[in-house]
């Protein structure tokens, strides 16, 4: 055999080596370790044996879809129901594993229907079964504050010395719905509900109890109005014409409030004075309270869709309803989303063309332009286009340099060129890891070796919240129609913009008459006897002593006063104080009315407030903000508790403190 023919024959045997070998890369490049993260930022150099070349084929796609987690949990909960624990075991696997090779956050989903059934072992008395229910839970949806509270539940069932455990769960469960806009949001905009309609219950209640303290100085001053000769319930029925004009001039009810304050304007007090025209004010701008109110309750739609894209599963519906909006209109957050769901799912080619129409919206930030690079140029690297996605990464740090994600995605590119890349993987890895270690550690769990599939091989940039604004104003637009019906309601049958300027004329009307009461000199009452101190009616009335004639003839002067007309003065005055003390009492089965009644009014308006809130939130137990995941139903014990216990709580103090000022006021 002749040299050539030898050559010949070892080069057929060498081919036919090589192409088995490339067809058995894939499996023997998992084993091949990627480039070590540095611990610091001088990390010592890496040995060139470790830097073997990696390359885009040995990258793991998605073996499923988003869609296959809720196949494979329909088939859990059917074999649950068959009680085939194997076989539901099997399924959790399958979701377990779904979830990490698509990088889903949370299965929110999964994680509430894991709750129900941990509440339903405990029912049973299966602390045991509920405990491994709430910690799936957790494990499938740390960012459902639901599971978290379900963990604590469970823990406390399964050994209630667990104080550390249980506290926190419940610290957690308290953060994750402060992280979350759906919860977050519903639970302001449904306290500030509560405080709202609070404060209008007790700015209602206060202007009618200040009447009834003020109503007959106020119906005695009116007979002054008129030509003598005027009978008394002729001056009380013109008394409440005057009152009920709003009513009969068909102007509405509300007025009702003004036409009382303005009433007690002369005989009011400078505190009495003071909150009532802190309430007009408040009135005044209650349509913007309650616009305001409603946009933070606005947190759905598409802005909803997106967030639970990026940070859950993205069922069916909601995708849907994003790529039909993105039919009709170009959205940077919208794009962003479905791109990243497409990139999760392993449809690259879907993803690309989405990140790269995100690119062409106009007047994107920074943050946002820099984030689409960074996510283009991983599906480039996924497709295996090195040096484009090299490029998009140049691009996002050219545009946000402080983002880690980029240069710990170009040094897992240049780490696929070979061995001659090492000093600059190296420095790209030192960069990420000094802008980010945590997020660079929470990506690659910190295992030094890369992670073969797609989804934790390069690192994704998450949509900033920033970028739903847009959305979110969208919807927000929707709440101007709370502060019309609001304005509607304040001024009746008048024109809208008399909502706000009856509320600041009554205002301005009541401090007026308040300065002028000096020269008008209204009646005033005795604190003796309750009656009218009017300098008018009797010149012997002493306003500045707070003493009608009566008083002053049978307990100051004392001369010519018969004992039985004494003794029917002390018994009217006797009269007087209990019927006063008895009405405040009644008046307090609303706590703070009677504080109010008795001339206490600040304390009373405090109480008032918190009083009307707590009924409030009665009524309004469901919010104005719905729960986004229904997973309990009807009401809340532990809220019907707690919220019993804080009205009896506030009603006892109440009383307690009333009783004490009406026996100090006997004692006086």
């Amino acid at each position: 055999m002749t040299s050539r023919g030898f050559s010949l024959r070892a080069r057929i045997v060498l081919g036919v080596c090589a192409a088995a070998l490339l067809a058995h890369w894939p499996v023997l490049a998992e084993e091949i370790p990627a480039p070590p993260l540095p611990v610091a930022a001088a990390a010592a150099p890496v040995s060139a044996a470790v830097m073997l070349p990696v390359t885009n084929r040995a990258v793991l796609m998605p073996s499923g879809r988003s869609p296959d987690v809720q196949v494979h949990w329909a088939a859990r909960r059917e074999f649950v129901r068959e009680r085939d624990d194997r076989r539901a075991d099997d399924e959790e696997q399958r979701v377990r594993a779904l979830k990490d090779d698509l990088a889903i956050e949370n299965l929110f989903s999964v994680g509430a229907a894991l709750v129900r059934e941990s509440e339903a072992a405990l029912a049973n008395g299966s602390s045991a079964v509920a405990l491994q229910r709430c910690r799936l839970a957790v494990e499938l949806a740390p960012a459902l504050p639901a599971a978290r509270a379900c963990l604590a539940r469970a823990l406390f069932a399964d050994s209630p010395t667990s104080i550390n455990s249980i506290f926190a769960q419940l610290g957690a469960a308290a953060n994750a719905a402060m992280a979350d806009p759906r919860i977050s949001r519903a639970v302001l905009a449904n306290l500030l509900t509560v405080v709202f309609i609070g404060g209008l219950v007790a700015a209602f209640a206060f202007i009618v109890v200040l009447l009834l303290r003020h109503a007959n100085l106020y119906a005695h001053d009116v007979r002054h109005l008129v030509p003598g000769g005027t009978r008394g319930w002729q001056a009380r029925m013109l008394a409440a014409v005057l009152l009920l004009s709003p009513v009969l001039l068909q102007m509405g009810p509300v007025p009702l409030l003004f036409t009382s304050l303005i009433a007690c304007a002369l005989y009011a007090s400078t505190a009495e004075v003071a909150i009532s025209i802190s309430l007009l004010v408040a009135l005044a701008l209650s349509p913007w309270a309650a616009e305001e109110i409603g946009r933070t309750a606005m947190f759905s739609g598409p802005a909803v869709d997106v967030w639970l894209v990026e940070h859950g599963e993205g069922t069916g519906p909601e995708v849907a309803r994003l790529q039909k909006r993105f039919e009709s209109t170009t959205e940077l957050p919208v794009a962003f989303a479905l791109a990243r769901k497409a990139k999760r799912d392993g449809d690259l080619a879907t993803a690309e063309k989405l990140y790269l129409r995100g690119l062409q919206v106009p007047g994107s930030s920074s943050a946002g332009l820099s984030a689409l690079r960074n996510n283009l140029g991983n599906v480039y690297l996924l497709q295996g286009e090195t040096a484009k996605a090299i490029a998009q990464y140049q691009q996002a740090i050219d545009l946000n340099e402080s983002l880690a994600a980029p240069h710990f995605n170009v040094s897992r590119a240049l780490a696929m060129g070979g061995v001659d890349t090492l000093e600059k993987v190296q420095a790209e890895q030192t960069r990420a890891l000094q802008l980010d270690r945590a997020g660079v550690d929470a990506f690659t769990g910190g295992q030094l070796q890369a992670n073969r599939k797609s989804n934790k091989f390069v690192m994704d940039v998450p949509l900033d919240s920033s970028q739903l604004e847009p959305l979110i104003e969208v919807q927000e637009r929707g709440a101007d129609a709370v502060s019309d019906e609001v304005r509607a309601q304040l001024a009746g049958s008048l024109p809208a913009a008399m909502a706000t300027a009856m509320p600041i004329l009554t205002a301005i009307l009541v401090l007026t008459l308040h300065f002028l009461r000096n020269r008008i000199r209204p009646s005033g009452r005795c604190d003796r006897c309750g009656r009218e101190v009017c300098k008018r009616c009797d010149s012997d009335a002493r306003p500045a002593e707070a003493l009608c004639a009566q008083c002053v003839n049978v307990f100051i002067r004392r001369s010519g006063v018969d004992a039985q007309e004494r003794a029917r003065k002390e018994y009217a005055i006797e009269a007087y104080h209990r019927r006063r003390h008895l009405t405040a009492r009644a008046l307090a089965v609303l706590s703070g009315a009677g504080h109010v009644m008795m001339g206490h009014t600040v304390r009373g308006l405090a109480f008032l407030l918190v009083t009307a809130s707590l009924l409030a939130s009665v009524v309004l137990w469901r919010g104005v903000a719905r729960e986004p995941l229904a997973i309990h139903g009807g009401v809340s014990s532990l809220r019907v508790a707690l919220t019993v216990l804080l009205l009896a709580g506030v009603y006892a103090f109440c009383l307690r403190d009333l009783l004490a000022r009406q026996r100090a006021e006997e004692g006086a």
